[in-house]
């Protein structure tokens, strides 16, 4: 409860500053619908050709692969990526210390202590299109699919972060690290699209070791029961994902206990 409380009033403060200077709220808000909806547009061009299926995928199950990835981009830009990327700075500049001397969780209080409304709201607009996609395109959803799916969106969004968490832990040990956080987003732009129109090595590469798929493709499959990677199916999809999670996350904390050690001599 303690941490609970602490979240809320860092949520209120970034409020406060958010309202203060609103008109960078709605610049970010129109930034995150016109990144996304440009996306949406090039599919939209792209099956009014006359094409029907993109490697399988139908035009509405690729807007629900298009909205899940702005839901899960959304959850985490504004929960997790300013504080992320904030990190090399403040190990440059000796921020760092101030914050690990707090009698709170380390990861907690440099990983959480900024919220991004503005990124965040883009989580609403998702929602719409994806409710959108679904009754448009006909597609039968159900109240197991519909579960899960917010399962993998949760795993999608502790994978992000754990995965530019162990980046920006290099900060620790080599201070300079920004082409890491541009490679970052070049690779999971992989998983963006539909994994079929990717060779086998590339989707396997992109599922196992930098699991660009599972993050965005793999809640799209298990929502409408379709496009699975090979020949898995609903609950191997599930299983996969919750391996891979749970291992890059005990992965992202375990190299930052150890890159502390070394930061602390």
């Amino acid at each position: 409860m303690r941490y609970f409380t602490l979240y809320g009033n860092f949520v209120k403060n970034c409020f406060r500053r958010e309202t203060m200077y609103r008109f960078n709220f709605f610049v970010n808000l129109l930034t995150v619908v016109f990144g996304y909806l440009a996306n949406i547009l090039f599919f939209t061009f792209v099956y009014d050709t006359g094409i029907e299926s993109i490697s399988g995928w139908s035009r509405y199950q690729v807007y629900c692969l298009l909205a899940t990835v702005w839901i899960v981009d959304s959850i985490f830009g504004g929960v997790f990526f300013f504080n992320l990327i904030r990190i090399p700075s403040q190990v440059k500049k000796y921020e760092l210390d101030g914050l690990l001397l707090k009698p709170v969780n380390p990861i907690f209080v440099i990983s959480m202590r900024q919220f991004n409304f503005g990124l965040f709201s883009g989580v609403f607009f998702g929602i719409a299109f994806l409710f959108y996609s679904i009754i448009k395109g006909g597609l039968s959803i159900s109240l197991t699919g519909a579960f899960f799916y917010f399962i993998l969106v949760i795993c999608g969004v502790v994978l992000l972060f754990s995965i530019l968490f162990m980046m920006v832990t290099f900060s620790l040990r080599f201070v300079r690290i920004q082409g890491l956080i541009q490679m970052f987003w070049t690779m999971m732009d992989l998983g963006k699209n539909p994994h079929s129109i990717y060779p086998m090595a590339l989707k396997t590469i992109s599922t196992f070791i930098i699991p660009a798929i599972v993050i965005y493709n793999f809640p799209a499959q298990v929502l409408t029961n379709a496009n699975f990677f090979n020949s898995l199916n609903r609950g191997a999809t599930i299983v996969i994902a919750l391996i891979i999670t749970g291992l890059w996350l005990w992965g992202a904390v375990t190299y930052f206990k150890k890159s502390l050690q070394h930061y602390y001599d």
